[in-house]
């Protein structure tokens, strides 16, 4: 495993919007024939979305060959690794030429299910594509504290464990959905005292078109959430660990800044 102390930017579900990537990779001084010497890149998932996805992937493959960037799988790419096909609500589907090239990666040992972030604080934060649900912490992870333990536990479970559907997938009745497919509900409900931080993609109780909270979204849990320019904020309980998510929930027309990278400075990555 190994171990960066550095600028971590960790860049949220992407859905094949290359225009959008390429707007969040300059923002981070990014560039065509240039980057940061500190700089290493989280992705947590949907990289794909039936888009530009080979377009995005040729963006990504240098970047991910040369060790600085660190590619989490999603429901999007599940169909790549091994795991299910995927379509959306209007039945669109990842581009193959784009899910063979991950696939690629995959094969290659380039691609994972989750890292583990220690701030410049300190504190421990795991990053997958969708959350840990506090079912999912419970039952299939025996209540592990340890963040980076997690992590290398998510890392080695067998892909239909850690892709077990919820409510977004058909299984609503679902107690420990995985985090690849957890809803943002799912993963923040029942917790009191989250042992780790978390960042996650996926899903968002934000809004994105009317810059409002989703209706229906569940009081008792958007209280205790602050939305910030793409990013939602959730705390369980005051001064608890966070869980963000940086799902920007792009459409076809969103500005090509909404897809705004989560910075961390001076961290170590795992």
């Amino acid at each position: 495993m190994v171990t960066l102390r550095r600028r971590v930017a960790v860049i949220g579900d992407v859905g094949g919007h290359v225009e959008h990537l390429r707007s969040s990779l300059a923002s981070l001084g990014v560039s065509a024939s240039s980057w940061p010497h500190d700089l290493i890149v989280v992705q947590v998932g949907d990289l794909f979305g039936g888009r530009d996805d080979v377009a995005v992937a040729e963006l990504v493959a240098p970047h991910l060959e040369a060790g600085r960037w660190v590619q989490l799988i999603g429901n999007w790419e599940l169909e790549a690794v091994g795991g299910s096909h995927v379509t959306n609500s209007n039945g669109r589907t990842a581009d193959p030429a784009a899910l063979r090239v991950f696939s690629e990666w995959h094969r290659a040992g380039m691609v994972r299910r989750a890292a583990a972030l220690t701030s410049s604080a300190g504190v421990v934060g795991v990053i997958t594509h969708a959350g840990v649900s506090h079912g999912f912490w419970r039952a299939d992870l025996e209540g592990d504290a340890d963040g980076r333990r997690v992590v290398e536990r998510l890392n080695s479970m067998p892909l239909s464990q850690v892709a077990r559907p919820g409510q977004m997938f058909g299984a609503a009745a679902e107690t420990a959905p995985g985090p690849i497919w957890s809803s943002w509900a799912e993963s923040w409900s029942w917790w009191e005292t989250p042992p780790f931080a978390q960042v996650h993609g996926h899903s968002s109780p934000w809004n994105s078109y009317k810059q409002q909270w989703w209706d229906g979204t569940p009081d008792d849990l958007v209280d205790h959430a602050v939305a910030n320019n793409g990013h939602v904020t959730f705390h369980a309980n005051p001064g608890t660990l966070p869980f963000i998510s940086v799902d920007p929930g792009l459409w076809d027309r969103s500005p090509v800044n909404a897809l705004r990278p989560l910075e961390f400075r001076d961290a170590v990555l795992t």
